[in-house]
C-alpha cells in the first residue's frame, strides 16, 4: 500500500496523539509521561492508551525511573529504534542497492543489484526479493529514493538514471511487492537530510547542496525544512544555461550536467588520453601529470563553482556544500572550487564538502522516517484513513523539520 499522505491528514485524533508521542520520544530521546504531556499538549491520561499501544508493539520501553521531584520517582520512556526496519531503495551507477536499516542507522542487509534500463521495474522486484530473502526479520516500512524530478506525490516525470519511462510509479510497485507503507523521495533532498542531520550541515539551518553525479543535482534547506518549490520536485540545477545554451525542450539532462557532470567529465578525460573507467574520474585527473588534465579539472571546477554561484545569487543560503564527485577534490583543489564560488558571489558564503558518502542517504530516510511516522504506525481502527492505498493522493506530505 503505498501512500504519501499521515493519517492525521483525516483528522483522527487518535493516529494523531500517536504520532506526537512518537515523533517527542524521537527527538528529545527518554522521558517521562509528564514530560510528553508537556511537549505535546496532550493530558497524561489521553496518551495512556497510545503509550500502552506503542509498548505492545514494541516500538516503547520503560527504562528506570527517572530523578524524584520531591514525589514518587517517574518511569521514563525510551522508542526502541531498532524496532523499527527500514527497506531502503536507492539509485547508484547502473546499479540498484536495497538496505535494511534500523532508526538508530545500523544497516543490517545490503544487496546491490544491477538495474536494467530497459527493465527497470523487474530489476527493483529482483532486488526487493533479494533483501527479504537475506533480511533475518520482515521490514517495518519503506523508503525509495528516487533520481531526477521527482513531485510531492512521488511521480517521477524525468529520471535518465532509471532508465526507459513506465506507466506505474516504483514506489507502489516496491509497496505491492513488499506489502510495506511506502515513501518516494529524492535523493539529492534525502542527502540533503543526511548532511543536516549529522553532516556537512548538522550546524546551520540554512544551506543548499549541490550534488555532482551522472546529472547534477541541488537541494535547499531553509529554516531547516527542505524546500520543495511548486511541484514538489527538488531544484534541477543541471538545467541551467551553459555557454549561453538554454536547455531545449524534452531534453533528458540539462546544458550544464551535459557538459559536467561525471560522466561527461570521464568521457572529456577519455578524449586526452586518461583512462577512468574503472576509477574515479576526479581522482585520476587529480594524479595526472598532463598539463591537459589539469585543464580539465579546472573547467569542471568553473562549472561546478557557477551552479554554487547562482544558488548563491538567487537564495543566498549562506552555506553551499558539494557532494558526489566534487567530495574526491584533493584539498588544494576543494580551497581552489571555494575561491571561485567566493569570488562570484555577491555576499559572504561558506563552501564545505559532503561528510557522510553513501551514509546520507541512510541518514536522510531516517530523518524524513522520523517526521513521519505514520508510515510505520497502524492505522486508527475507529477512523480508517481512506488515503491508504496504492492510488496517488492529492494531498502534500509533511516537511521535514530538523531539531
Amino acid at each position: 500500500m503505498s501512500m504519501v499522505t499521515p493519517p492525521a491528514a483525516n483528522g483522527a485524533q487518535g493516529s494523531k496523539r500517536l504520532q506526537s508521542v512518537v515523533r517527542a520520544l524521537l527527538e528529545h530521546g527518554t522521558m517521562s509521561r509528564t514530560e510528553l504531556a508537556e511537549l505535546t499538549g496532550y493530558s497524561q491520561s489521553s496518551m495512556t492508551g497510545s503509550i500502552r499501544m506503542l509498548m505492545r508493539l514494541g516500538h516503547v520501553m520503560e527504562t528506570g525511573r527517572g530523578r524524584s521531584t520531591g514525589g514518587r520517582r517517574r518511569t521514563m520512556l525510551e522508542f526502541d529504534r531498532r524496532s523499527v526496519l527500514l527497506m531502503l531503495i536507492s539509485v547508484d551507477s547502473g546499479h540498484l542497492v536495497a538496505r535494511q536499516v534500523d532508526l538508530s542507522g545500523t544497516v543490517h542487509v545490503q544487496v546491490r543489484r544491477r538495474l536494467d534500463p530497459e527493465q527497470p521495474l523487474a530489476s527493483v522486484l529482483n532486488a526487493i526479493d533479494a533483501l527479504q530473502g537475506a533480511a533475518e526479520s520482515p521490514s517495518t516500512c519503506a523508503i525509495i529514493s528516487l533520481p531526477g524530478v521527482v513531485s510531492a506525490e512521488g511521480d517521477v516525470s524525468l529520471a535518465p538514471a532509471l532508465g526507459q519511462p513506465t506507466d506505474r510509479r516504483l514506489q507502489d510497485v516496491v509497496a505491492e511487492a513488499s506489502g510495506l507503507h511506502t515513501i518516494g523521495e529524492n535523493d539529492v533532498n534525502l542527502l540533503a537530510l543526511g548532511e543536516a542531520v549529522g553532516g556537512a550541515a548538522q550546524d546551520v539551518k540554512d544551506f543548499g547542496l549541490i550534488f555532482v553525479g551522472d546529472g547534477i543535482g541541488g537541494a535547499l534547506v531553509l529554516d531547516g525544512r527542505v524546500h520543495r518549490g511548486v511541484s514538489g520536485s527538488a531544484g534541477e540545477i543541471g538545467f541551467l544555461p551553459w555557454n549561453g545554451t538554454p536547455s531545449s525542450g524534452g531534453s533528458a539532462f540539462g546544458p550544464l550536467e551535459s557538459n559536467w557532470s561525471v560522466s561527461a567529465l570521464r568521457s572529456k578525460a577519455e578524449d586526452i588520453g586518461i583512462d577512468a573507467a574503472e576509477t574515479n574520474v576526479v581522482e585520476a585527473l587529480e594524479g595526472s601529470d598532463m598539463p591537459e588534465a589539469r585543464a580539465l579539472l579546472d573547467a569542471a571546477m568553473d562549472a561546478w563553482a557557477y551552479a554554487g554561484i547562482v544558488l548563491t545569487c538567487v537564495i543566498n543560503p549562506g552555506r553551499v556544500v558539494f557532494a558526489g564527485g566534487a567530495v574526491h577534490l584533493s584539498v588544494s583543489s576543494r580551497a581552489a572550487l571555494s575561491a571561485k564560488v567566493l569570488a562570484g558571489s555577491p555576499s559572504p558564503i561558506e563552501v564545505c564538502f559532503a561528510e557522510l558518502g553513501d551514509g546520507a542517504i541512510v541518514n536522510g530516510a531516517i530523518s524524513h522516517l522520523q517526521s513521519a511516522p505514520w508510515i510505520f504506525l497502524p492505522e486508527d481502527e475507529e477512523h480508517p484513513d481512506p488515503h491508504r492505498s496504492t492510488a496517488g493522493p492529492d494531498k502534500e506530505p509533511p516537511e521535514e523539520l530538523l531539531s
